[in-house]
């Protein structure tokens, strides 16, 4: 039973345990939201790269160039990505925070030839300076896809 006097003793008790707590939770929901961004710009990424390798196996009327089907990765995953990268970005991705894109061949191939577009993003999220490098992998996110020139 709690007498008056224990009662007084116990009065700030829940306000310093939610102090204590407060900021794990926050770092928690960072996480959560964080990885949320990552798996988002991961799909992103991989659907940009395969967006690209399809225009660029198709026949079509236009003559076929390497910087056409980059520009078809690069116009996915610049309206698409969701990007806290404090760098440079450009309409063509070549700024410093924009994916990297590379086609090849950098020729007109061949019919049953394949055509492979790869898509590396350096994904910078909220919790990567209070990780550090440790995991530095996670955070360049890859896709490559490669199909057959029709």
């Amino acid at each position: 039973m709690l007498t008056a006097t224990n009662r007084k003793r116990q009065c700030g008790a829940q306000a310093v345990e939610f102090a204590l707590i407060l900021p794990f939770f926050l770092a928690l929901m960072l996480l959560i939201i964080d990885m949320g961004f990552l798996v988002f710009n991961k799909a992103v990424i991989t659907n940009a790269s395969r967006e690209a390798a399809r225009a660029g196996t198709v026949l079509t009327a236009a003559p076929w160039s390497a910087a056409a089907v980059a520009a078809v990765a690069c116009n996915y995953a610049r309206t698409s990505l969701i990007s806290s990268n404090s760098g440079s970005h450009a309409a063509d991705c070549s700024g410093s925070a924009d994916p990297v894109i590379a086609v090849t061949p950098q020729v007109q191939p061949n019919f049953g030839d394949p055509v492979s577009v790869s898509v590396t993003y350096p994904y910078q999220g909220f919790l990567k300076s209070l990780m550090g490098t440790t995991i530095e992998s996670l955070w360049s996110l890859n896709a490559t896809t490669t199909m057959i020139h029709e």
